[in-house]
């Protein structure tokens, strides 16, 4: 007998096929939603070059390991932040220094908000500050000057400095002795400085930290004639010291600091981000080839490769 349309019954194979097909269809089209809605907003001040590479290589950085859209906004004095929340209404707010944190505050951002290229750890968002982790820096001073024995820092401030959390753990745990001392100001500091130059030799190191630990002009050049005389090891976080003597110093890694950004922006989305500042890891290696030649610190072809600038000898 002939079916009609309404006597036609699919088989239990066919019906288990379209079952399929349709779950392998919503499957899809859900991970396509959630890839494209989610959304990172980025947003850095309209600075001048070349402090805008600063902020253009976090930008993409971030952009290159957040999973979904991202779009980038440059703030100006007289820009009206609340109606671009408001128009793009992003899942997460990545505010690249104390300007942009400012105006997303002001524009009473409710969004997640990630922190990035600000130098202050006391913030309760997840991010990362321009505060190396002493970890990294330390990693850097054993790899180059292995022999060292003493590590000795003028600090600034009283009590817990962030700029020295963890270094007498990672020290001592390696047979070194980290010696903080404070000065109170520069006449204090210049004190501090002199007396540690009379006592020092080959095994010692001086750390200037990334606040200066006082050091201004004459007692840089006190500390590198230290360095030349008692063969003694300069190292700092500004790549300037290098420059013009120290062994070596470390400086942020721009695009792979904002990669970690990044990565903090997709774990704010699942939940899994912790509140805090974390130091930064993402570095570069400055090295003056010829103080280190001085040192009797050989750059073989291993370590060159480790080295991200090498300011030549002459």
């Amino acid at each position: 007998m002939k079916k009609t349309i309404t006597d036609y019954r699919p088989t239990v194979a066919e019906v288990v096929s379209r079952l399929l097909l349709l779950l392998v269809v919503v499957s899809f089209s859900g991970l396509s939603s959630e890839s494209v809605s989610a959304e990172l907003m980025v947003l850095y001040p309209e600075v001048k070059a070349p402090f805008s590479k600063v902020f253009e290589d976090i930008s993409n950085g971030a952009r290159e390991k957040f999973n979904g859209h991202t779009s980038f906004v440059e703030l100006g004095d007289k820009d009206d932040l609340k109606s671009e929340l408001s128009a793009k209404r992003p899942d997460v707010v990545l505010a690249l220094g104390k300007r942009s944190l400012s105006s997303v505050n002001a524009a009473d951002n409710r969004m997640p908000l990630v922190l990035g290229a600000v130098s202050d750890g006391e913030y309760p968002y997840p991010g990362i500050m321009m505060i190396p982790d002493p970890e990294v820096i330390l990693q850097r001073l054993l790899l180059l000057a292995p022999g060292v024995k003493r590590v000795h820092v003028v600090q600034k401030s009283t009590g817990e400095d962030i700029q020295l959390r963890g270094a007498n753990d990672y020290l001592a745990s390696r047979g070194i002795e980290l010696i903080v001392e404070h000065g109170a100001d520069l006449r204090e500091a210049a004190s501090i400085y002199a007396r540690t130059i009379e006592h020092a030799n080959a095994m010692d190191a001086v750390w200037i930290l990334q606040d200066g630990s006082y050091v201004n002009s004459a007692i840089f050049s006190l500390l590198l004639d230290a360095a030349w005389n008692k063969n003694l090891v300069v190292f700092s976080s500004n790549p300037l010291h290098v420059k013009h003597g120290a062994l070596f110093a470390v400086y942020p890694d721009n695009r792979k600091m904002g990669a970690s950004l990044g990565e903090i922006a997709n774990q704010v989305l699942k939940k899994e981000a912790h509140p805090g500042m974390s130091p930064l890891r993402d570095v570069l290696l400055a090295v003056n080839e010829r103080t280190g030649n001085h040192l009797g610190i050989s750059l073989s072809s291993d370590l060159r490769g480790q080295v991200d600038l090498i300011l030549p000898a002459r």
